[in-house]
């Protein structure tokens, strides 16, 4: 005998232990700030902190691949650190609008955002939890790799670790390759020490389908490997991954899943 259809039960949403988010106003914007914190005590110089651009759609992946990585003693794993993501209020997964305004070199654009971080976000931030100003790393997928880019090219230093994931390098002509490359070849002293992976799913070339002809123009491989062969050059701790089978979306969760053992050194150790 089959049950009466009965309209579903909603109840309160799933939290995830030791996280929170509040909003903080940007000029006319607001972002919506997400931060997990572990259970251990923050190191003698404070957290480590992993800056997660596009929250709204990874905050929880980053979370649970750092936990994964730190449940067990084991050597190697990351140390006791802040996963901080930065979003938008609101249930949707990604606003198109807000990533067109703070993610691209555009007025207001990613000057603005990266002014926003460094002056308002992360001294926010150390109000919460000690944090280690010399092990600070962000991550950025798709047009968050190009503001991840612009971040080191604009502001080096600041980050110590950079994963760069996908990133829409042929954004406006390519005009951040190019900046890429001017920056390469007067790379200044203050990101002689900085880290980055640069990542890219092995299917975003792919000529197959409607948007094959878009892919291929794009060259998403070509210009990856290009940036991390270039700072690599430079002299740059650069390395590149390419994840077989993957598309722009899928290849976001790779990334998210290398992260935290890319951008949060060991205990004891310091990137």
């Amino acid at each position: 005998m089959s049950l009466p259809a009965s309209s579903p039960q909603h109840g309160p949403p799933v939290a995830l232990p030791r996280t929170t988010w509040w909003d903080m106003p940007a000029g006319p914007a607001a972002h919506r700030i997400f931060l997990a914190w572990p259970e251990a005590p923050p190191p003698p110089a404070g957290y480590p902190v992993l800056l997660l651009l596009d929250a709204n759609a990874g905050f929880a992946t980053a979370v649970d691949s750092y936990r994964a990585l730190t449940w067990r003693d084991t050597p190697g794993r990351p140390a006791p650190a802040l996963i901080l993501g930065l979003g938008q209020p609101g249930d949707r997964v990604y606003d198109p609008a807000a990533r067109q305004r703070d993610y691209t070199p555009a007025a207001p654009g990613s000057d603005a955002f990266l002014r926003f971080i460094e002056a308002a976000l992360l001294p926010a931030l150390a109000r919460r939890h000690p944090i280690d100003q010399g092990r600070l790393a962000l991550f950025g997928h798709s047009l968050g790799g190009l503001f991840a880019l612009h971040a080191l090219l604009a502001r080096p230093g600041l980050f110590q670790s950079l994963v760069i994931a996908s990133p829409s390098l042929w954004w406006n002509e390519g005009a951040m390759l190019a900046a890429a490359r001017r920056f390469a070849a007067r790379l200044p002293p203050e990101a002689a020490r900085t880290r980055l992976l640069v990542t890219v799913g092995g299917l975003e070339e792919s000529d197959e389908g409607p948007r094959g002809a878009i892919r291929a123009a794009r060259r998403m491989i070509g210009n990856a490997r290009d940036l991390a062969a270039l700072l690599r050059g430079a002299g740059l701790s650069a390395e590149f991954a390419e994840f077989a089978g993957e598309d722009h979306g899928s290849a976001r969760l790779h990334a998210l899943l290398r992260a935290p053992r890319f951008a949060i050194s060991p205990a004891g150790e310091t990137a």
